[in-house]
Order: structure tokens, then C-alpha cells, then sequence
């Protein structure tokens, strides 16, 4: 073999030699860059999920809140709305009350000026009566309440009764009207 050859046949071996050893080299390269940016991934993926589910509670917990307030603020409206009813109702049955006890007051007026008459036993009967609706609309102011309303109006009451003095039925109507006023006044 001359030297020519041989020569040519080690060059193609330093050749073939050297670009398998490259080929080798570059392939674990290309194996630790694939590796390193697997690992980049798998670290900014856990990242977004982290961030995400952070994101996810933040917004769970700021709908807790929300739907908390909403709560608070249903609840606060209807105990408003509930107080307000119920001082409408007071009211209209304090209004009716003091109707009824004016009525009384009224007839008993006429019974006294009746007596030893021939109206006396039908003004009697108005004033009875009027007694009654009376007593049935004290009836609903101590349903209603509160206790020292429905202690005026007992006092209300016995000052429209036939012994009780004149000048009873005016101081014992602005004791209700006092007692009344403040039951309904707002706290």
C-alpha cells in the first residue's frame, strides 16, 4: 500500500473519527439543553399553577366577603324594616285608642248632661258602648306595647269612668300621648 492511500485512509478515520466524537458531543449537548429547558418548564408551569391557585383563593375569599356584607346589609335593611312595621302598627293602634277614648269622652259628657231626662237611658248606652270599644282598643295597645304605653292607657281608661274628676281625662291623655310619642320615636 503506498503511502498515499495510506494516508488518505487515516485522514477518512481522523475524519469519520472526528465527526462521530462531534456528532457524540453535540447530542449530549442537545440532551442537557432539552434537559435544562424541560426543567425551566416543569418550574415556570409550577409557578403559573401556584399563581393561579393563589389567584383562584384570593378571588374565593373576596367573594366570601362580598356575599358577607350582602348578608350584613339584607339582615340590618330587615330589622329596619321590621322596626318601622312595627311602630306603624303601634301607631295606628295608638291613633284608634286615642279615637276610641275621645268618643267615650264625648259620650259621657252627653250622659251627664242627659241625666233627668228623657235621653239619659240612651246616652247611658252610648257611653257603655263606647266604654267597650275602648277597652277593645286598650285591648290591642297592651298587645302591642310597649308596658308603660299600656300603662298610660289603663290610666286613660279609668279617668273616662263615671266617678273619675274632669280634669283627670286631660292630664292622663298627655301622659299617653307622652308615653306614645316615645315608644315611637326612633332609637
Amino acid at each position: 500500500m503506498d503511502e498515499a492511500v495510506v494516508t488518505a485512509l487515516i485522514a477518512a478515520g481522523a475524519a469519520m473519527g472526528g465527526g462521530a466524537l462531534t456528532g457524540v458531543l453535540t447530542l449530549a449537548a442537545a440532551k442537557r439543553q432539552a434537559s435544562a429547558a424541560w426543567a425551566a418548564g416543569e418550574r415556570q408551569a409550577a409557578a403559573a399553577w401556584e399563581a393561579g391557585r393563589q389567584q383562584a383563593a384570593a378571588a374565593w375569599d373576596a367573594g366570601q366577603l362580598q356575599a358577607t356584607a350582602q348578608l350584613d346589609v339584607a339582615r340590618r335593611t330587615l330589622a329596619e324594616q321590621t322596626l318601622a312595621d312595627q311602630r306603624a302598627v303601634r301607631r295606628a293602634a295608638y291613633v284608634t285608642y286615642l279615637s276610641r277614648t275621645d268618643s267615650a269622652q264625648q259620650a259621657l259628657a252627653a250622659w251627664r248632661s242627659a241625666i233627668g231626662t228623657s235621653d239619659e237611658a240612651l246616652s247611658r248606652r252610648d257611653y257603655d258602648s263606647a266604654m267597650g270599644a275602648v277597652g277593645e282598643a286598650l285591648n290591642v295597645v297592651r298587645l302591642e306595647g310597649p308596658a308603660g304605653v299600656a300603662v298610660a292607657g289603663e290610666t286613660l281608661l279609668s279617668s273616662l269612668g263615671i266617678a273619675a274628676p274632669g280634669a283627670q281625662h286631660s292630664v292622663a291623655q298627655a301622659e299617653f300621648l307622652d308615653a306614645a310619642r316615645a315608644a315611637l320615636t326612633p332609637v
